[in-house]
């Protein structure tokens, strides 16, 4: 019985011991954890604290009226700002509601575009079929004097018409414009506008031309259906313009490179923690002679789409050299619809190379005038008079079954 004893009593003790190395343990684990998050509490003050001194001496001593709301946006987006970084921005929530619609494709409004006109008014250069404007009479070369009552000429930016012409689906907005000298009032109502991103057709010489304007939300489908469509008519090469091309989703660049690509990696992503991404093309993939057009406006998922040709020696690239942006981006929204967009991954080329600050060098170096390059941002440039796009029908001429090299 004493034997039973005296190891329950060791049990105990060597139970009891147990916890309470434990307890010194996790009460020094503990005691580290919070002492950090002290630290870092003392350095959040630090940080934050003459930003609430500052608000303090405003409220207490600025003379002027001000709007306290529009303060904070203003500081949100100098942080965001003082990051340093040009691809990074803070968006209010409207304007975020406006990013997000115009990357979808689609947006309410009346189905026009349009650019600078003499006396700061703005010229209509094109109209979408069957949209309201089209289905109200407004014509390609009409000139806006007016909007919502409000004289065009008087507005500071374009962002301010478009303010005026964009509305709810339904609403109605009375346009004033000038045709051959003669004034002419309409009232439009607003509907939803579906655009399309990719353009093209089947040039002299059996040449398929492909404009992608942006890789936003449905262009991998789009440039499908246009690649399929120019094959089925004939088409023996291609020329892929991404000049002016802002970037977009690295999915649709994928999506689009996997038709004109073997098999391989089209592009990679590495996070901030170091982890890579490949993004592939399978080996099903289009084998006629190819160009890519580009400009300095050539940006992001525009530039990797011409690089990537390029590595793979599957196309030529035409024109000049593109921006260098060398960051994906990715967006997050706030809860009052507000959003930060920052840089989150660095892009590699299939050869892994980086962009940043380099860009895409041409093959074939085409510069254009400042005429030229306005009227193709305006798409106003004639075909027969684009110097990029002949010097790549020139290329590809050449390329041609029984041209020679």
């Amino acid at each position: 019985m004493k034997k039973h004893t005296v190891r329950i009593a060791t049990a105990l003790m060597l139970m009891l011991l147990a916890a309470v190395v434990t307890f010194v343990i996790t009460f020094t684990l503990t005691a580290e954890h919070f002492g950090q998050k002290l630290d870092e509490l003392e350095t959040l003050k630090l940080r934050y604290g003459k930003l609430e001194k500052v608000s303090e001496i405003v409220e207490k001593n600025f003379i002027a009226e001000y709007d306290e709301h529009e303060a904070v946006e203003r500081m949100l987006a100098g942080y965001i700002d003082g990051l340093g970084d040009r691809w990074s921005a803070y968006y209010t929530a409207e304007e975020t509601a406006a990013i997000i619609e115009d990357s979808a494709n689609a947006y309410v409004g009346i189905g026009v575009t349009y650019g600078s006109a003499a006396e700061n008014l703005y010229e209509v250069l094109s109209v979408t079929a069957d949209s309201p404007a089209d289905r109200a009479g407004i014509r390609v070369g009409d000139v806006l004097v007016a909007a919502a009552g409000v004289n065009v000429s008087e507005l500071r930016e374009p962002t301010d018409l478009a303010a005026l012409v964009r509305g709810e689906k339904g609403t109605d907005v009375e346009l004033t414009l000038l045709r051959e000298g003669e004034e002419y009032t309409v009232t439009v109502t607003r509907d939803e506008i579906r655009t399309y991103s990719v353009s093209g057709g089947l040039l002299e010489g059996d040449i398929g031309y492909i404009a992608i304007q942006d890789f936003d939300s449905g262009v991998g489908d789009e440039v499908r259906n246009m690649l399929n469509s120019l094959i089925d008519q004939g088409a023996r090469a291609f020329v892929f313009d991404v000049r002016n091309n802002p970037g977009g989703y690295l999915e649709e660049m994928r999506s689009a490179l996997d038709l004109l690509l073997p098999e391989g990696i089209v592009i990679t992503t590495v996070d901030k923690q170091g982890s890579e991404t490949p993004y592939t093309s399978d080996a099903d993939c289009v084998e006629l002679p190819m160009a890519v057009l580009t400009n300095e406006y050539s940006i992001s998922a525009a530039e990797f789409f011409a690089a990537a040709l390029q590595e793979y020696e599957a196309a030529s690239v035409v024109g000049e050299h593109t921006t260098g942006k060398g960051y994906s981006q990715q967006t997050y929204q706030l809860s009052d619809g507000s959003s930060v967009h920052i840089s989150t991954s660095r892009y590699y080329t299939p050869k892994g190379n980086s962009l940043a600050d380099v860009g895409v060098t041409p093959d074939i170096h085409v510069e254009v005038d400042d005429e030229e390059f306005r009227l193709l941002a305006e798409g106003r440039l004639e075909k027969e008079n684009d110097s990029q796009l002949q010097a790549a029908l020139a290329y590809l001429n050449q390329r041609l079954p029984g041209q020679g090299e």
